[in-house]
């Protein structure tokens, strides 16, 4: 990851180094012109450690921030008593972003003398929740990377909820549908019954061996917590999608990077018909892909089987060798990007409305309790086992 370096970023300052005691934990955080929202953050992020009764530091990636955002942090976190590492930080035109400035700070804490084995991570117009560093490091027991819950600031929502209504709660349902049904077909010990799917980098906690099989935090300016989660996959990480690490984030309309958070909501205010999260799609290819994925999954390695799953399931068309794959998760995401039965086709809310339905005949169809026999005679055909 992360192979082809661009220009080192200009340290401006290090306002702030108090290593104290060996950290159990390192919490990263990228700011960058986040003067009027940075201290709320540390402020939350400094009650959650404190609740944990661990010993963790805050590494903070101030970058080509013409505020005095670092300043602020420095205070806070020297009142708060808490070991930092504060960098401001100017990249060359085109080379920054939040994901080189989160990846810097996971960096920096494994430099550290006794670097920390477990890494946390939030944004800057985020506040944890007073149990958030808890809750993560319960989740991390079994798993290699958390991806936490995300609540929009309710104060700003309400300024938003006007603009909002007339998309109503469709793609909500839809996606509680839909989160249900892929748990159903390609369940995960790892990460049961999740109530979310959604990777953000308000709330994320992997372990310092993760980060090292990763490579790092991928570079890119938008979506790196989706690409995060994508590598991860790749490796056979065990993702879990926790509903306990909660993190209320800004829903501002005006963010740092195009394609972010903000732009996702300027275009919910003002579209007449948005499309969905990326994740969904229609309810039978839904239902496909995590049909196959499931019994692709339960099969792994076995190359002749994957073969005749793939193929009965998705028909005609290119199925990579598993042999020649040392991860189901490289195996899969290979068949994703050459099946034509795979191809992802975005979703509106109008078509989450129309698709609702059959999604849900699809779960009740899995759910439903039928005789033992029927199975035994038709399972192949059905299918209704996942």
């Amino acid at each position: 990851m992360n192979e082809n370096r661009p220009p080192a970023p200009v340290l401006k300052n290090i306002y702030g180094w108090q290593a104290g005691a060996p950290w159990d934990a390192a919490i990263i955080i990228p700011a960058r012109d986040e003067s009027a929202r940075i201290e709320a953050c540390l402020h939350a992020v400094a009650d959650a450690i404190e609740q944990a009764q661990v010993t963790a530091g805050v590494v903070l990636c101030v970058n080509d921030t013409q505020d005095d955002t670092a300043k602020k942090a420095a205070s806070v976190l020297q009142e708060r008593r808490l070991g930092n590492l504060i960098v401001d930080l100017r990249f060359p035109s085109g080379t920054g972003g939040v994901g080189r400035a989160r990846d810097l700070g996971c960096r920096l804490s494994q430099r550290m003398t006794n670097a920390p084995e477990i890494l946390l991570t939030t944004d800057a117009d985020s506040r944890v929740k007073p149990d958030w560093v808890t809750a993560n490091l319960a989740e991390l027991s079994a798993a290699d990377i958390v991806f936490g819950t995300i609540v929009l600031d309710p104060a700003e929502l309400a300024q938003l909820a006007p603009h909002l209504a007339k998309h109503g709660t469709i793609e909500g349902d839809y996606k509680s549908a839909a989160i249900r049904l892929a748990n159903r077909l390609d369940p995960l010990p790892h990460d049961p019954d999740p109530d979310h799917r959604t990777p953000s980098g308000a709330s994320i906690a992997l372990s310092a061996e993760a980060l090292r099989r990763l490579g790092g935090i991928p570079w890119h300016q938008v979506s790196e917590d989706r690409e995060l989660a994508l590598q991860a996959e790749a490796l056979d990480l065990r993702i879990r999608h926790a509903s306990r690490p909660e993190v209320i984030t800004s829903c501002r309309l005006s963010g740092r990077t195009a394609g972010g958070m903000a732009s996702t909501l300027q275009e919910r205010c003002v579209a007449i018909d948005p499309y969905c999260d990326p994740w969904l799609e229609r309810a039978h290819a839904l239902a496909t892909r995590y049909r196959t994925k499931g019994k692709l999954r339960a099969v792994w390695p076995n190359a002749e089987e994957c073969q005749r799953i793939a193929r009965r399931l998705l028909g005609a068309g290119p199925v990579p060798h598993a042999e020649n794959y040392c991860t189901f998760g490289r195996f899969w995401q290979a068949l994703e990007n050459t099946h034509p039965g795979l191809k992802r086709m975005p979703i509106r809310h109008s078509d989450a409305a129309r698709e609702l339905p059959a999604l849900r005949c699809h779960l009740d169809g899995i759910l439903l309790p039928l005789p033992e026999h029927r199975f035994s005679r038709h399972e192949e055909e059905l299918d209704f086992r996942g």
